[in-house]
C-alpha cells in the first residue's frame, strides 16, 4: 500500500532519550516513524544550556550517568563513533567531613577498600562481599532490567531465587530481606555512620526514598554500580544529538514544536494524533507515548475512551516523591578546594560529591523536612565541578559548578509558586552550605548563578509533573512489575495499538533507555519485526523466553497481539 501524506507506520509522542531510542530502532527495522516533540528542542532531560554566562555549559537535568556502558543502544548505534565519549573520573563518589577526614569510592576497588577500612574494616569487608554478590548476579540483574517486567509474581520469584541461591553457594554472609527498606538494611549490616551515610546518599541520589519498605532490591541494584558515575564530554545534550541523528539517518522524522492535543481513536484502536495547531498524523500500526500517564490517558484520551475506573486509577498515581531537585548552576573563576583536601588531595578531583550528609540522621532529618513541605533549613547537597574533567564546558581557565538539593515540589507556605519568590535567596544558601566544606567558594569567585527550582523544572519539562525526574515516583506500589500500574507494566495500554515507553515505565527514569528497549521487545513481537532488529535484541529476547519458560512453562512465551 502506498504511503499517504502525514501517514506513518508508528508515531512516537515525546523526543526524550526513550522516544528517540525507540524511534531509531523501529526506523532501523524498516518502519516509517514520526517522533513528535512539544518543545523547540528535543532530548528531554538531556539538556545542556548556557544559563549563567556565555561559554559556560550546564547540564540542567541529567549530569551523572551510571548506566551508559550497559545501554544496548550505546553499542547498537555505535555512539562512540558518533562523538559520544564518556569520562569516568577515578575519584568517583565521596564526601568530605567537617573534622578534616574524607571518604572516597574509587574506580579502583583496592583503593576503595582501603578508604572504607580507615573508618571500619568490617564495613570494608562487607561492602566488597556485597560487590562480589552484585557482580555474580550482574548478568541476571541486567537481563531483568532490560526485559519487560515479570508479568506474574512467579517469574519475579524465580529471578530472586536464583540470585539468593548464588549467595548461599558461595557462603556470602549478608542477610538480605527484600521486603525491608534500603535504610534498614544499611543500618543493620554496616557499623560506621559515615560509611552508612555515603552508601545511603548513593541510593538517595538515584531518586529512591530509602525509607520505603520493599525497595531493597532496587537499592542493592544501585549499589552495584556505585563507582560507575560518568560524564558526557561536551554536555549531556550531545547524547540527545546522537540519538536524534540515528533516528534521522535511518529515515525517521523528528518534528519539534508539535505538542499533541489528542490521540485519535477509531474502531477501539489508536490510529494517530492531532497536534495543537490542528495538524493530523495517522499511524498505520502503532502510536507510542513516551510522556507521563496523566497526559497520555487523561489529556490525550479521557474517560469516554478508557472509562471512569481506569482513569481514576491513573489520577491516583503519585508524582514527585524522593526525586524532586532544587538546582543551582554556577559560573566559577576557580574550582572548589576542600578544607579536608589537606589530608586527602583526591578530594579536589572528586566527581560526585556528598556535602552535608555526614550521618544517616542527616538524611532522615532532610527527608522529614521535605515531607513537611519545607525547604530544608540546612541545605545538604550533591555537587560537582564538571570542568575538572571536561574543560570544554567553560572558557579557558574557568569552571562550572553544579548543586542539587532534594526539595519538596510544593512548599507548605505558598505552594509551588513560592519557589519564584525564594529561589534566588535559597540558591545562595546552598552555595554557603558548599562553602562550609570548600571555603574558597566565596561570592567574588562566582561570576554567575542560576537557580533552577522544582517549579522551573515542571514548567520546562511538563512530563515531570511535580518536578520529579522519575516522572511517576518510585514507591513500592509503583515500582518493578507494578510500574506505573500493574495493568500497564507490559508497555501496552488498554487500547489496541497504543504502547508506552517513557520514564514512568519499568525500570524508572534516568539515562538508561530501559523503557524504550523493553517497549521495543513487546512491539517487535506484536508487529512481527524481531528478525529485523540488531543481534543484541535477539540475545535479550532469547534470555527473556528462557526465564518465562522456566517459571511458567513453554506456553508462557506467547504474547497477546
Amino acid at each position: 500500500m502506498a504511503a499517504k501524506e502525514n501517514e506513518y507506520d508508528v508515531i512516537v509522542i515525546g523526543a526524550g532519550h526513550n522516544g528517540l531510542t525507540l524511534g531509531a530502532y523501529l526506523a532501523g527495522a524498516g518502519l516509517s516513524v514520526l517522533v513528535l516533540e512539544r518543545r523547540h528542542e528535543f532530548g528531554g532531560g538531556l539538556s545542556t544550556e548556557e544559563c549563567t554566562r556565555p561559554g559556560f555549559y550546564h547540564n540542567l537535568h541529567s549530569n551523572f550517568h551510571g548506566g551508559i556502558p550497559f545501554m544496548p543502544p550505546y553499542l547498537d548505534f555505535d555512539l562512540p563513533r558518533r562523538g559520544i565519549h564518556y569520562i569516568h573520573p577515578k575519584a568517583n563518589l565521596g564526601m568530605p567531613l567537617k573534622d578534616g577526614r574524607s571518604l572516597i569510592i574509587y574506580t579502583d576497588d583496592a583503593k576503595s577498600r582501603a578508604a572504607i577500612a580507615k573508618f571500619s574494616k568490617k564495613d570494608a569487608d562487607l561492602f566488597f562481599e556485597l560487590r562480589r554478590l552484585a557482580f555474580l548476579n550482574f548478568q541476571v540483574g541486567l537481563a531483568a532490567a532490560y526485559s519487560p517486567p515479570p508479568h506474574t509474581q512467579e517469574l519475579w520469584d524465580v529471578m530472586v531465587e536464583e540470585q539468593l541461591s548464588k549467595a548461599d553457594e558461595l557462603k556470602v554472609k549478608v542477610k538480605v530481606d527484600l521486603e525491608e527498606s534500603p535504610l534498614d538494611f544499611i543500618l543493620r549490616e554496616f557499623e560506621n555512620p559515615h560509611v552508612q551515610a555515603l552508601l545511603l546518599f548513593h541510593i538517595a541520589v538515584t531518586g529512591i526514598d530509602l525509607r520505603q519498605k520493599g525497595l531493597l532490591a532496587m537499592g542493592l541494584g544501585v549499589l552495584s554500580y556505585i563507582n560507575n558515575w560518568q560524564l558526557c564530554r561536551g554536555g549531556s545534550h550531545l547524547l540527545a544529538h546522537a540519538l536524534g541523528g540515528v533516528l534521522l539517518e535511518r529515515g525517521g522524522i523528528l518534528l519539534e514544536q508539535a505538542p499533541v492535543k489528542r490521540i485519535l481513536v477509531d474502531d477501539s484502536r489508536a490510529r494517530g494524533v492531532e497536534i495543537e495547531n490542528g495538524g493530523v498524523y495517522r499511524a498505520r500500526r502503532a502510536v507510542v507515548s513516551a510522556v507521563d500517564p496523566h497526559q497520555t490517558f487523561l489529556d490525550f484520551l479521557g474517560e469516554e475512551v478508557l472509562g471512569k475506573e481506569f482513569c481514576a486509577r491513573v489520577r491516583s498515581l503519585r508524582y514527585g516523591h524522593g526525586d524532586v531537585l532544587f538546582g543551582v548552576h554556577l559560573a566559577l573563576k576557580e574550582p572548589p578546594r576542600y578544607a579536608a583536601a589537606r589530608n586527602d588531595p583526591d578530594l579536589n578531583r572528586l566527581f560526585n560529591v556528598n556535602i552535608g550528609y555526614e550521618t544517616p540522621e542527616d538524611l532522615i532529618a532532610h527527608y522529614e523536612e521535605i515531607d513537611r513541605g519545607e525547604a530544608p533549613a540546612k541545605p545538604r547537597l550533591e555537587v560537582s565541578c564538571n570542568t575538572l574533567f571536561d574543560p570544554s564546558q567553560a572558557p579557558a581557565g574557568m569552571h562550572t559548578g553544579l548543586i542539587w538539593q532534594f526539595a519538596p515540589f510544593e512548599l507548605k507556605d505558598g505552594g509551588a509558586e513560592r519557589w519564584d519568590r525564594i529561589g534566588r535567596d535559597y540558591a545562595w544558601k546552598c552555595v554557603e552550605a558548599w562553602q562550609e566544606y570548600a571555603p574558597n567558594l566565596t561570592r567574588d569567585k562566582i561570576l554567575g548563578i542560576y537557580p533552577y527550582t522544582p517549579l522551573d523544572i515542571r514548567r520546562k519539562l511538563v512530563n515531570m509533573r511535580r518536578g520529579g525526574f522519575h516522572v511517576v515516583a518510585v514507591t513500592p506500589e509503583q515500582a518493578l512489575q507494578n510500574r506505573p500500574l500493574p495493568e500497564l507494566a507490559m508497555y501496552r495500554a488498554p487500547l489496541l495499538g497504543l504502547y508506552l515507553c517513557g520514564a514512568s515505565q519499568y525500570v524508572y527514569g534516568g539515562i538508561l533507555a530501559t523503557p524504550a528497549w523493553n517497549c521495543l521487545q513487546v512491539m517487535a513481537q506484536d508487529l512481527g519485526i524481531e528478525d529485523k532488529l540488531p543481534i543484541s535484541s535477539k540475545i535479550w529476547f532469547r534470555k527473556r523466553r528462557e526465564w518465562l519458560e522456566r517459571a511458567l512453562g513453554p506456553a508462557a512465551t506467547g504474547e497477546k497481539k
